[in-house]
């Protein structure tokens, strides 16, 4: 019995470490790049500014759908999503088939690395 709780507790070791590893290895000042090449001619990042797109000011964290006076799709109004880390590299990989009828057009970032870089970007907008 001794010998199954002491692997459990070093698998969950290995996978928290694993866990704070990967969180290091995203690259806001990278994820502010990516987002110049591929977001800002839609989204903002300034409260209440909206483009073709929504402000992404505090995004992470937000219900989908939920600025005031932003037209979204029903889709996305009614997607129920919340936009977490998890949820947003879902989404940004391929935004049509997450929230099918979204208004957004864009068609996905591929690149992981770039995905990470970006969320971890949109995390420091508060």
């Amino acid at each position: 019995m001794r010998h199954v709780l002491l692997v459990g507790i070093v698998l969950a070791g290995i996978f928290e470490l694993a866990a704070v590893t990967q969180a290091r290895a995203q690259d806001a000042a990278a994820g502010e790049k990516v987002f110049k090449s591929q977001c800002d001619i839609c989204h903002s990042t300034h409260p209440g500014r909206n483009i073709v797109g929504p402000s992404l000011y505090s995004v992470v964290g937000r219900h989908s759908g939920m600025i005031p006076n932003f037209h979204y799709s029903d889709a996305n109004r009614a997607s129920g999503l919340v936009w977490n880390p998890a949820t947003l590299d879902r989404y940004l990989a391929a935004p049509r088939q997450i929230v099918p009828g979204t208004l957004m057009t864009y068609p996905g970032l591929k690149d992981p690395h770039q995905r990470a870089d970006l969320i971890a970007y949109l995390a420091t907008l508060r």
